[in-house]
């Protein structure tokens, strides 16, 4: 489930990004995140694991507010697991002091991980961008999962996602901006297109595409159809996809 789909800046109907799988895989912590899950779940601590892109605010914003529900509101105990870039654990550390959070009183542990073979059922690969970002493929059962985070056009990605179910790939800026959004490490939805048609997967969903769009939504698809031929969906919040 995509819990939140806005790039950088949250609009009145999107909050920054977060993707829920299978109910206990967390896949970045935008501003938002919580109150998405406490709408959808039992509980908080279905979620085992936390894999963060990168340290960009829109994507660990909403680190803060979960990790407090689980100790405040649920009095977790349970560890849980975050993964990311080597830089994720003083960057959350730092957050939570920030927040004058007694560290000592938390009623669970977390778990920082940055080795990429780490998963079983999951890959992680470097894309362009700074700071350092991971890609994450999750393979369950027959099921395949490729999320992006922010990258600008990445050769990598394309024998990363090859043969997937699901390709998530941002797309920050329209195609008639490209030059800038390469020059800051982002791709465009024809880079999206032309990712996933290289790669053989079944499905695109554009996401952290740019407010301005919203309500003209078909701009961007339209663009990402003329590098890919196959399904092509606009993310939006609280949209639910099975595979």
């Amino acid at each position: 489930m995509f819990l939140g789909t806005a790039g950088s800046m949250i609009t009145k109907t999107r909050t920054n990004i977060s993707i829920l799988i299978d109910e206990d895989l967390l896949l970045d912590c935008g501003e938002g995140t919580t109150q998405k899950l406490l709408s959808i779940l039992e509980n908080l601590s279905k979620i085992d694991n936390v894999l963060i892109s990168h340290g960009h605010a829109d994507h660990i914003n909403g680190l803060m507010s979960l990790l407090w529900a689980m100790w405040l509101v649920e009095r977790r105990t349970k560890e849980l697991t975050i993964t990311g870039p080597e830089y994720i654990e003083s960057l959350v550390t730092s957050l939570l002091k920030l927040g004058y959070t007694p560290l000592e009183r938390l009623t669970f542990k977390i778990n920082y991980n940055f080795n990429p073979n780490f998963y079983e059922d999951i890959r992680i690969v470097t894309t362009v961008h700074h700071p350092l970002n991971y890609a994450y493929r999750v393979e369950r059962g027959k099921r395949s999962v490729c999320y992006t985070g922010d990258t600008g056009p990445c050769e990598k990605l394309v024998e990363f996602a090859k043969n997937c179910d699901l390709l998530i790939h941002e797309a920050a800026f329209p195609d008639e901006l490209s030059d800038l959004a390469h020059t800051l490490n982002h791709s465009t939805p024809g880079d999206a297109g032309r990712v996933a048609s290289r790669a053989n997967v079944k499905i695109l969903a554009l996401i952290h595409w740019p407010g301005i769009f919203e309500g003209n939504e078909s701009v961007l698809i339209d663009q990402a159809r003329k590098t890919f031929d196959g399904e092509i969906i606009l993310a939006k919040d609280l949209d639910s996809l099975e595979i």
